[in-house]
């Protein structure tokens, strides 16, 4: 068998397992699931209260099931300016938030020149660059941690952004290519590739960033990719 890094089931293996788990009882499942949790994490739950600064909600991507992303048009102005992010930070803090959890599309400048036009009035380049800048500032006016979500990065921007976060994430959101087709939920969207994704999820370990990920349910993946 190879390593357990480079280990990928096929779809077979998949199917054959998810098949003896349908056959065992929901009640043994259940208490198999919550032997693992006290093994590994005892009675403790924790959470980060948050507060949500939306940067920008131009993207590159155009994803059949997201509701964030919008267009020039619809937004009006293409990037949050310093004294809203502030603002959002501040009223967050004072609600009693910990983490600043930063969200936007990815590199939407790719795509819009009302992205790029607007960094550039800012006096920026890139997306990623207004970014730093933007979360080292709450960083260190409010105290809150940030954790940045800025789609697919490069090495250079990983770790630029670690002088700057607490943490970062991607959502891996599939494995399956199939969905990267046409009237697949992912079809023409470049960075949804899922070898794309999990190569930056790699990076980040390699640059030993704090990380989260995920998966989506139900943007028509079948449960055995799932």
């Amino acid at each position: 068998m190879a390593e357990p890094h480079n280990y990928r089931p096929s779809a077979e293996d998949v199917a054959t397992w998810f098949s003896a788990l349908g056959n065992r009882p929901l009640p043994d499942l259940m208490e198999e699931a919550r032997a693992l949790r006290r093994l590994g994490h005892g009675d403790v739950i924790s959470f980060s209260p948050k507060v949500f600064i939306p940067l920008t909600r131009l993207c590159r991507d155009a994803c059949g099931y997201c509701t964030f992303a919008k267009s020039p048009r619809a937004v009006g102005k293409a990037y949050m300016s310093r004294n809203e992010v502030l603002q959002v930070a501040r009223d967050g803090a004072i609600a009693g938030c910990s983490e600043a959890l930063f969200t936007l599309g990815d590199h939407p400048e790719r795509r819009y020149r009302a992205a790029d036009a607007a960094l550039a009035a800012l006096g920026y380049d890139c997306t990623s660059d207004y970014l730093s800048e933007m979360a080292g500032l709450v960083q260190k006016e409010t105290g809150l941690l940030p954790h940045i979500n800025a789609g697919i990065m490069s090495r250079d921007e990983i770790a630029m952004l670690r002088c700057v976060s607490a943490s970062q994430g991607i959502m891996l959101e599939s494995t399956s290519e199939r969905l990267m087709q046409k009237g697949g939920a992912h079809f023409g969207c470049v960075t949804k590739t899922p070898a794309v994704r999990i190569e930056m999820i790699a990076e980040a370990g390699r640059l030993a960033v704090p990380f989260t990920t995920g998966i989506l349910i139900g943007i028509g993946e079948t449960r055995v990719e799932r």
